[in-house]
């Protein structure tokens, strides 16, 4: 038997045609099951047989709604900052700790094309891309403080450049948050995979020793 057609969605209105009106109504479903006194909200009047949605149905109006979910940004930070210190740099072979500075699970609802879907996003780790042709990817990650002892490496998340990028210029650090959307619909459950990408612009460069002779 062919598998039921997906529905085509009116995009621009942010609703299905009418006559899926009930198939997707929440308040129609029960576990996967029709509420027996449930009609169409337009023709009341008339008995409407209308088959349960398929999970194939559900996963692809899911999908549309999870694609436009604003998940927590994923902007690299570095510790100790560069930004701060006497030379506006990264350091060549100076410890560098690695992590994202936004919260790593978020929970909500989305409602469109009928249903509503509850969602429980959760951060399962950050892949760094470090400029170099080098990537870390780290399932936990340790904020760098003040207290930490100069030149000490991150016990989690963290790497060391071998070579500078000046003078010619920055490494673009990239990191990749890996998150799964576990997500719950009308009786349904799933797991959709989503990553999230941002950048940041890091100066490497090198310490030179200077060499003082006494007269």
């Amino acid at each position: 038997m062919p598998r039921p057609a997906v529905p085509e969605y009116d995009y621009g209105k942010n609703r299905m045609p009418a006559s899926f009106s009930r198939v997707f109504a929440p308040e129609c479903w029960d576990a996967g099951r029709e509420v027996d006194d449930c009609l169409p909200g337009e023709r009341a009047d008339e008995a409407v047989e209308a088959a349960p949605p398929t999970r194939d149905q559900v996963e692809s109006v899911v999908r549309t709604l999870v694609a436009r979910l604003r998940l927590p940004d994923s902007v690299p930070t570095f510790g100790p900052d560069p930004s701060v210190n006497e030379w506006n740099m990264a350091v060549v072979g100076h410890p560098l700790w690695l992590w994202v500075d936004t919260p790593d699970r978020m929970a909500t609802s989305v409602s469109g094309y009928g249903i509503t879907i509850r969602m429980d996003a959760k951060r399962s780790g950050v892949t760094f891309a470090m400029g170099d042709g080098s990537a870390v990817r780290c399932t936990t990650m340790t904020p760098y403080t003040e207290s930490v002892e100069a030149g000490a490496p991150s016990p989690t998340c963290g790497y060391t450049y071998s070579k500078a990028s000046l003078p010619k210029g920055s490494y673009t650090v990239t990191a990749t948050a890996h998150w799964a959307i576990d997500w719950s619909a009308i009786g349904y459950t799933g797991t959709i995979p989503m990553n999230i990408a941002d950048s940041r612009e890091l100066p490497v460069g090198e310490l030179q020793a200077v060499v003082v002779r006494d007269r």
